[in-house]
């Protein structure tokens, strides 16, 4: 289990990552990087000069549009309170400076395939590697024209590349697009718990990944299961013995419980992640099929 309150952790502007832009990162909860089911989990300040183009990755996301529009070109748009859903190996973008200041919380995970996260510390160290031979414009890497290797390609790619000394194989996307989810048209259903109302929103892929909100009335408390990133939209109330209050978030990993405790209405909202033993091997699995035997 990890608790983290949104409002204590500064805000980290810098340069490192492979897009173009200024990004304010607020980094609340992650991960084992050796795991396949490795993940992080943030606040990220978008500012009017970022800007990303169309590519995929070999994970999965979840992104919460807290202020601002997001726009993902023909993958569609995250206007405040929209929920994303990003499946590994599917495309989205491009994301344009349009698209002004923005404010999203988002959860990067290790997926079904089995493909695992990359750290910050791993990613910014790889781009230091490639700037050496190359250089990042407008989120492509180009490499130097004296360099043996692809000219161009995406730099989450050449990062990835760079880190593990291979081809980075996607995934086939069990989603065509992102899942845009608007929670304002879900209907409260009654919980299981007195006190507690749940807006079910998904449930994703083969590894069943959910995706719920959850509405606390004052002196009722929500017990909290299962693998995911519990974060509080909104009230008040207690937690572990802590204050939980906006953005706090909490991690439990598969077979931990907590119990949120509200002394105010309260919304808390799951991003769900694959239990690490239900995610596939990457490596492709092979079937022997013996001949059958002659008659």
């Amino acid at each position: 289990m990890q608790i983290a309150q949104g409002d204590e952790v500064p805000v980290v502007c810098d340069g490192g990552g492979v897009r173009t832009g200024k990004v304010g990162k607020q980094f609340l909860l992650s991960g084992d990087p050796a795991s396949p089911g490795n993940f992080k989990f943030g606040l990220f300040h978008q500012y009017g000069d970022f800007y990303s183009p169309r590519h995929r990755h070999n994970f999965c996301q979840f992104r919460v549009q807290i202020e601002g529009l997001c726009q993902y070109g023909l993958s569609g748009k995250m206007e405040p309170g929209t929920i994303g859903y990003f499946p590994e190996g599917a495309y989205y973008g491009p994301q344009g400076p349009d698209a002004g200041d923005t404010y999203t919380a988002t959860l990067q995970f290790g997926g079904p395939s089995g493909s695992g996260l990359l750290t910050p510390e791993q990613s910014a160290a790889a781009k230091k590697e490639l700037l050496k031979t190359g250089f990042f414009k407008e989120g492509v890497f180009h490499r130097n024209p004296d360099v043996p290797g692809k000219r161009n390609m995406d730099g989450f790619e050449a990062v990835w590349e760079q880190i593990n000394g291979r081809t980075l194989v996607y995934p086939e996307p069990q989603y065509a697009t992102p899942v845009m989810m608007h929670p304002d048209n879900y209907q409260w259903m009654p919980a299981t718990e007195t006190g507690v109302e749940e807006k079910v929103l998904g449930i994703f892929t083969d590894c069943q990944i959910p995706c719920a909100l959850y509405r606390v009335q004052p002196d009722a408390a929500f017990t909290a299961h299962g693998r995911g990133i519990f974060m509080v939209m909104s009230g008040h109330g207690a937690v572990e013995g802590d204050t939980f209050r906006r953005f706090t978030s909490v991690y439990l990993d598969t077979g931990e419980t907590t119990k949120f405790a509200a002394d105010q209405v309260s919304e808390i909202l799951l991003l769900g992640m694959p239990d690490v033993a239900a995610i596939r091997s990457y490596a492709p699995v092979e079937v022997s099929i013996e001949a059958p035997a002659p008659v």
